[in-house]
């Protein structure tokens, strides 16, 4: 008997090692942990916005308001129909792209160079070379493949179309319904284009330093990836060793039950 209680307690602490080695601290759980924050405080943190420049085989919705019917037509093709039902493709299709030399082909202006420029520049820019040929017309120039996509371990990852032109890493994940349980907050995976390849980095949303970063504010076509924490397979195969090891000690205590009664 003292030495069937001797293999149980055996089996008791092989449990609890396991469990505390497949635990989930609250530093994968929760966002944006700060020591130094406390109730009444506030602290402020500084942002560094890297502002987007146009790229080749971008597509810009670009609006000359001001000019005749006929003239407008040849600028503003989306304005045939009812622009509030227009749909992405349309503005798509009828959007003007960035060529391979960074040039957009206008009517009667013809072609000008955005590739570098900011999408408020590319405004200014558009606007001076309309002047030239127009009276008080005004220019908006918006950005149409503005989009990001969520990946991982989300409760809903895909593609977002994205109608504002400042959204934050926080905004990209609330939108895809928040990372799940187990997903690793501490290693967020940010890929970002660039005229020279792919820019992949790691973002810690559990360190308020985020807030900070340059990378807090997304980009057009950032995709953001949300990993699975390592305990979580560790964790489900515990619930699977613990229903075994709980019958073992199940069946352990019947056979000690029977082994005293037939003494």
């Amino acid at each position: 008997m003292q030495r069937m209680n001797k293999r149980n307690t055996g089996i008791l602490g092989l449990l609890l090692i396991l469990l505390l080695g497949g635990c989930v601290g609250r530093k994968n759980i929760n966002y944006l942990n700060d020591p130094s924050l406390s109730n009444g405080s506030s602290k402020l943190f500084e942002n560094r916005k890297f502002e987007y420049r146009v790229q080749v085989n971008d597509v810009l919705s670009i609006r000359v308001m001001g000019l005749d019917d006929a003239t407008s037509k040849f600028f503003n093709v989306e304005q045939q129909g009812n622009f509030q039902n227009v749909s992405d493709a349309a503005l798509y299709v009828n959007g003007y792209s960035i060529d391979k030399n960074g040039q957009v082909q206008l009517p009667t202006v013809g072609k000008i160079k955005l590739q570098g420029l900011t999408v408020g520049e590319a405004q200014e820019l558009v606007q001076r070379k309309i002047n030239e040929y127009f009276n008080n017309a005004t220019v908006i120039l918006k950005m149409v493949n503005w989009r990001i996509s969520v990946m991982g371990d989300v409760s809903r990852p895909g593609a977002y179309v994205v109608y504002n032109n400042q959204i934050t890493i926080l905004d990209a994940l609330a939108m895809a319904g928040g990372p799940n349980e187990f997903a690793d907050k501490t290693h967020v995976t940010l890929l970002r284009q660039s005229e020279r390849g792919v820019q992949a980095l790691y973002v810690d949303m559990s360190n308020t330093n985020v807030l900070s970063s340059e990378y807090y504010y997304l980009l057009p076509n950032d995709i953001v990836y949300v990993p699975t924490i390592k305990a979580r397979p560790g964790r489900l195969n515990l619930e699977v060793f613990a229903v075994i090891m709980g019958a073992i000690s199940t069946a352990a205590v019947v056979f000690s039950v029977i082994q005293n009664t037939n003494q």
